[in-house]
């Protein structure tokens, strides 16, 4: 049987998942060389934004959450505090450390892959979306891209929510039509009734 975490921000990711934000974090990390976590996290944001608002879908499961320098996956955001030994192993340090392990952190800051993604994991529009993001985004100063990612899904949950940023906002903050609206809408009933 799967595994999956407990920790309530990110309990309804699986051992897969993890596996595949563990691709998705190495892909930009591998194309970049190094970079501050706090970019891989933007362009990533930006990525399933993108992505949500093209093909109604996410790249990965984890939520992101309205932090003050704005959004943040929090699974992966755990994972880098591991790696960098900022962050107590907890009862999800098992999965956690499926991309903790594979990172390695200089200057509690800034990120290196120890390994390549394991491209299984990625489809050929996740690498579009994370290939375009990366090219947008990876030179941009941190106060500048703070500021961007301050969108209005960003907006939204930091001031209406529990600061979880909800994916139709997300795509919607990206341009998504109305068409791409009604079809994550429809994904995510089907999706509640099956209880995926």
């Amino acid at each position: 049987m799967e595994r999956k975490a407990t920790h309530p921000f990110y309990s309804h990711m699986t051992s897969d998942d993890f596996l595949n934000l563990k691709a998705v974090v190495l892909f930009i990390v591998n194309y970049c060389r190094e970079i501050s976590y706090f970019h891989v996290f933007k362009i990533l944001y930006f990525a399933e934004g993108k992505h949500c608002a093209r093909y109604g879908r996410r790249i990965m499961n984890d939520s992101f959450h309205a932090l003050p320098e704005g959004p943040v996956p929090s699974a992966l955001y755990d994972a880098v505090k591991i790696a960098a030994g900022d962050k107590q192993r907890t009862g999800d340090y098992p999965l956690l450390a499926l991309i903790s392990d594979a990172l390695s952190v200089k200057d509690k800051y800034i990120l290196t892959a120890k390994e390549q993604p394991d491209m299984d994991y990625l489809s050929k529009s996740d690498i579009e979306c994370l290939t375009e993001s990366i090219k947008e985004n990876k030179d941009v100063p941190k106060g500048e891209l703070s500021a961007k990612s301050h969108d209005s899904a960003w907006g939204y949950a930091w001031v209406n929510t529990d600061k979880s940023i909800d994916d139709i906002r997300m795509a919607q903050a990206a341009g998504a039509s109305d068409g791409t609206i009604e079809y994550i809408k429809e994904h995510r009933l089907i999706n509640s009734l099956l209880g995926a």
